[in-house]
């Protein structure tokens, strides 16, 4: 069956100026997630193949020097936008460096139909080349499958170009004769076509994932200190107690306070009252183990959950933490030097008795009000 290579333009330049829309709608730059680059390349796409098809019907400085442009351009505007979707600096030389030798040489050549396409080969090669290192760097770092549709879709683009560049040199096809119905113009608009819309549910599906993520981890972390959140302290609590009961090891609860909180914010602010949250919570993350966790319970308050962890072992890894808060030179946002102290509560899971989550921290919250009775500054156990 004979494929009609015009055609199958026009389905490349609907099907891409489409898909350019609908990311072009949903892209937000406040959001930096790549996605307005890729909007914008995928605008370039589509002006791309509608010089080509109108390549003969208007000047060869547009559907050739300008088309080969645009169509390097693509490629480095989804280089920025996955740099700017994994958070990480655009080497800009490498990136449009082929854009700005692309017309200069496509320029030089205008008189060597036969070596211009297979130099924008070459370019194009090497530009799914950067873009694949780009993503295969940072695959451990990206959440989700969608990376992968991406990565097929560059592999995809590669094996076609060296096909057509093999196809170029052995004489089997022309490759300035884009609109020709000749199977090699046709197969290679087909496979583009196909291509764009694999690497376009991909970056939609990466971006899709990565938001899911930060999502959960906003449900999961308090916003001022990085800190678990209550929530998250709560699921794992009862996760910790359900284990220390089936192997039976010890588990201990600490509920910390600072004390006199309130004055710092009613003498230095409320700006220095997050400062001093901020930093009593990066001393408390310092000196606890790898295996505990700490979280922020709510106002001034601080949890820490102690697996593998008795009484007496609670007792002095909270002594260890009061004396590091007490000891340590804190200054607030006016720079002025802030001296604070922490109240500690301590319970130890009893595994012979039938406590859960809820009796531990009320356990624990006593012996905090106890610590606060007794003077502050102090560490109490129930």
């Amino acid at each position: 069956m004979q494929m009609h290579t015009p055609t199958l333009l026009l389905v490349n330049i609907l099907v891409t100026a489409v898909l350019g829309i609908g990311l072009g709608i949903v892209a937000r730059r406040s959001r930096r997630d790549g996605m307005v680059w890729w909007a914008w390349a995928m605008g370039a796409q589509t002006l791309t193949y509608l010089l080509f098809a109108l390549r003969g019907q208007i000047s060869d400085w547009l559907s050739v020097v300008l088309a080969n442009t645009l169509l390097v351009a693509t490629f480095a505007l989804f280089a920025e936008g996955l740099c700017e979707f994994q958070q990480r600096p655009a080497r800009r030389w490498l990136i449009w460096g082929p854009v700005l030798a692309m017309p200069l040489l496509v320029t030089l050549l205008m008189n060597h139909p036969q070596a211009r396409p297979q130099l924008a080969t070459l370019l194009l090669s090497f530009q799914s080349l950067v873009l694949l290192q780009l993503i295969i760097a940072r695959r451990h770092a990206t959440p989700g499958g969608g990376q992968y549709f991406v990565v097929a879709g560059l592999v995809m683009i590669i094996l076609a170009l060296l096909l057509r560049f093999v196809a170029a040199l052995s004489g089997q096809v022309d490759l300035n004769q884009v609109t020709a119905s000749h199977p090699a113009h046709a197969f290679s608009v087909l496979m583009s076509t196909l291509i764009i819309v694999l690497i376009a549910m991909g970056l939609v599906l990466m971006t899709k994932e990565q938001a899911d993520v930060r999502n959960h981890t906003l449900a999961m972390q308090d916003d001022l200190t990085g800190l678990s959140n209550r929530r998250s302290i709560q699921q794992v609590l009862t996760q910790q107690i359900a284990l220390a009961r089936r192997s039976q090891r010890p588990l201990a609860l600490l509920l910390i306070d600072i004390d006199y909180f309130k004055q710092i914010n009613d003498t230095h602010g409320h700006l220095s009252g997050d400062q001093a949250l901020r930093d009593v919570a990066g001393c408390l993350r310092e000196r606890l183990r790898a295996q505990d966790l700490v979280g922020r319970w709510g106002g001034e308050e601080f949890i820490a959950i102690l697996p593998d962890t008795d009484a007496v072992g609670a007792q002095a890894l909270a002594e260890d933490l009061r004396a590091a808060v007490a000891q340590a030179r804190f200054s607030g946002v006016d720079g002025q030097s802030l001296k604070m102290t922490i109240s500690i509560g301590l319970h130890a899971l009893e595994l012979s008795s039938g406590n859960e989550r809820d009796d531990m921290i009320g356990a624990a919250d006593r012996a905090l009000y106890l610590a606060k009775q007794n003077g502050r500054n102090r560490v109490e156990e129930l």
